[in-house]
C-alpha cells in the first residue's frame, strides 16, 4: 500500500490535472487520448494513475458512466463515501457534500448487519441548465 504522503508520479499528476479542469467525467479512454501528445500511448499507464489516485482519495469513479471525476472534498474521512448528482442530458456530476447521506446509509447498514466496505450513491436526473431546457 502507497504512503498517501509520497510524491505523485507525473502520470498521476497529469491525470488529476485533466480531472481537475474538466466540466464533466472523463472516461481511461479520454484521458488517454488527452495524453497522447505527451507521449502516452498504454492504456496501463492511465489506470496505473488513477488506481493511485483514488488510492489517495483525490478521485471518485463514476460507477454507472464508467468515468472518473477529481474529488472536490479532500478529507480522509470520506474515502470509502462518494455522492454524485449526474445530469443525463450534459454529464455533469457534482460531488455531493452532505454528511447525513452517509450517516443514514451507515445507519442503514448497521440495522441490516450488513458491513459497509464502500459506498457509492448516484444520483441521475438533470442539473439546473438543462432542467431548465427541458422544462421550456
Amino acid at each position: 500500500m502507497r504512503m498517501k504522503n509520497t510524491p505523485l508520479s507525473r502520470h498521476s499528476q497529469k491525470v488529476l490535472a485533466l480531472l481537475s479542469k474538466s466540466a464533466t467525467p472523463l472516461t481511461a479512454y479520454d484521458l488517454l487520448d488527452r495524453m497522447r501528445a505527451s507521449g502516452v500511448k498504454a492504456p496501463p499507464t492511465v489506470y496505473r494513475a488513477l488506481d493511485a489516485l483514488i488510492e489517495r482519495g483525490l478521485v471518485h469513479r463514476i460507477e454507472s458512466l464508467g468515468a472518473f471525476v477529481a474529488c472536490h472534498r479532500c478529507e480522509e474521512d470520506h474515502a470509502a463515501a462518494a455522492q454524485f448528482a449526474v445530469c443525463r442530458s450534459c454529464g455533469t456530476a457534482v460531488e455531493i457534500l452532505d454528511r447525513r447521506l452517509t450517516a443514514l446509509i451507515q445507519k442503514i447498514g448497521k440495522t441490516m448487519k450488513f458491513h459497509i466496505e464502500r459506498e457509492m450513491l448516484e444520483v441521475l436526473g438533470l442539473c439546473a441548465r438543462c432542467g431548465g431546457k427541458a422544462r421550456a
